[in-house]
């Protein structure tokens, strides 16, 4: 089975266009990109087909795409560009100057072919799904499917990742005929943390927790379904907490939990107090990281006793380690501080009698430092960090708990938890750069001016049926 696994995502890749008829494009986008995310295999190398290759999540993007545009494509092409998508164009880009002011490539080929190639697959793993989240999910309708979609599709994996903390993380194997990482990773607290088909049990942790706080977070504002008449039952929908709460708290993920709490922390006091600046100070985290850590002007040892002092001292061990290996990458990206390395391990530090690799590249913000330079960092970081300031900017907090913006301030809120996660993880599943691209484009018609937010806990009243719903 494992020889013909590689081509299941090119499969895949055709299969879903026939998605696409039978919903409306923003749901399809949502099957294929959830789906693919949860469901294909995490492949050893990628596929290559002529000049394209692919990897689980290229095949997932490029499905999408064609998908928009075979059948929608005239709203793909309305949306306009806008000054606030200069940072992912910039960050779709840097790979051309990155690789070529660094040596040719090691393999031989011209440095022009590697640098389009890098782009070009920057582009796809990134461009694409926040062009599709920036067009389709939009408005207040579709970010509430989108929404609803990621909390649905963690209510379906919910019964695999029990099983995985029961039986160990073994389903990958099962199915696609080899593991996708390292058993002993998954081994935590006594007992297991699952993957089942994601990277890492760190991706499974960061998306459970996710969906929970967002499902959480609608369940408390009263908006887990958009209209409840008089007399008519909730649905199972709104006991979708009551399985991703416990689910999310039996992954065994420290981290993804720590920023759940945080995430749904923030959300209530920034809707109780009316006050913007608690989603902004939580935004402004990584920024603010990468530049202390960049500069030397934090070294973390504080941060490492306190977690061994409070929390669990492997945990202390594991930040500890993080930190020493940033300390070495940092010091070797800063010899090319302005366009990185241009790939190829060269970011990496080695040693210079053995070639032995002597660090371990863990977060996102480092790896891009080390293979952008600052040019690819502050792009990134752009990318993140605008679409979630657009929102807390042009939204009064007071209105993130009404049926119009409840799922979006979630999202929000959900994008910025990622963002922080990046900073020891580099886990890029596409829903993310959705959400990104959906809080640039998000606006609110004007006959969905919120309200007054409802009482936590309350259920939204009926309104006249407006054909949104």
């Amino acid at each position: 089975m494992s020889e013909f696994t590689p081509y299941l995502v090119v499969v895949w890749l055709v299969v879903m266009l026939g998605v696409f008829p039978s919903f409306t494009t923003h749901r399809a986008i949502l099957v294929v990109v959830l789906g693919g995310t949860l469901f294909l295999p995490e492949l050893r190398q990628e596929v290559a087909l002529g000049p394209f290759h692919f990897s689980k999540y290229h095949a997932i993007n490029y499905a999408a795409l064609l998908g928009a545009l075979l059948y929608d494509s005239e709203r793909l092409f309305s949306g306009a560009p806008r000054w606030t998508d200069l940072p992912m164009v910039v960050w779709c880009l840097c790979p051309l100057p990155s690789v070529l002011t660094n040596a040719p490539p090691p393999d031989g080929s011209p440095a022009i072919r590697d640098a389009l190639s890098q782009t070009w697959g920057q582009t796809v793993s990134f461009g694409i799904p926040y062009l599709l989240g920036r067009v389709y999910f939009s408005d207040t309708a579709a970010v509430r499917d989108l929404a609803l979609g990621i909390a649905f599709a963690a209510a379906v994996y919910a019964p695999l990742c029990l099983y995985e903390a029961r039986m160990s993380p073994q389903l990958h194997a099962k199915v696609y005929g080899y593991s996708q990482h390292s058993f002993a990773q998954t081994i935590r607290f006594g007992g297991y943390r699952p993957m089942v088909f994601l990277p890492h049990g760190l991706a499974v942790g960061m998306f459970m927790v996710s969906a929970a706080l967002i499902a959480t977070w609608m369940w408390w504002t009263g908006t887990l379904r958009p209209v409840i008449e008089e007399g008519e039952e909730t649905g199972l929908q709104s006991y979708i907490p009551l399985l991703l709460v416990p689910i999310a708290i039996l992954l065994k993920s420290t981290g993804a939990l720590v920023l759940g709490f945080g995430g749904g922390l923030v959300l209530w006091l920034a809707s109780a107090t009316g006050a913007r600046w608690w989603l902004l100070l939580l935004a402004v985290t990584p920024p603010v990281y990468a530049a202390v850590r960049t500069t030397g002007a934090w070294s973390g040892e504080a941060l490492v006793e306190s977690v061994a002092a409070n929390l669990d001292s492997d945990r202390a061990e594991s930040l500890d380690f993080r930190l020493t290996n940033e300390n070495l990458l940092v010091n070797k990206a800063l010899d090319r501080p302005t366009f990185g390395w241009g790939g190829w391990g060269r970011n990496r530090v080695f040693d210079e009698k053995s070639g032995k690799d002597l660090t371990v590249t863990d977060g996102l913000w480092i790896i891009v430092l080390g293979d952008r330079g600052l040019v690819g960092l502050v792009a990134l970081g752009a990318v993140l960090l605008l679409p979630i300031a657009r929102f807390a900017l042009l939204f009064p907090p007071s209105t993130w708990s009404t049926r119009s913006l409840a799922p979006t301030a979630a999202c929000a809120v959900v994008l910025t938890l990622w963002s922080i996660d990046s900073l020891m993880n580099a886990m890029v599943l596409p829903v993310y750069l959705l959400l990104a691209g959906s809080l640039m484009g998000f606006a609110l018609d004007a006959s969905e001016e919120p309200d007054e937010a409802p009482r936590a806990g309350e259920l939204v009243p009926a309104e006249p049926d407006d054909g949104r719903n």
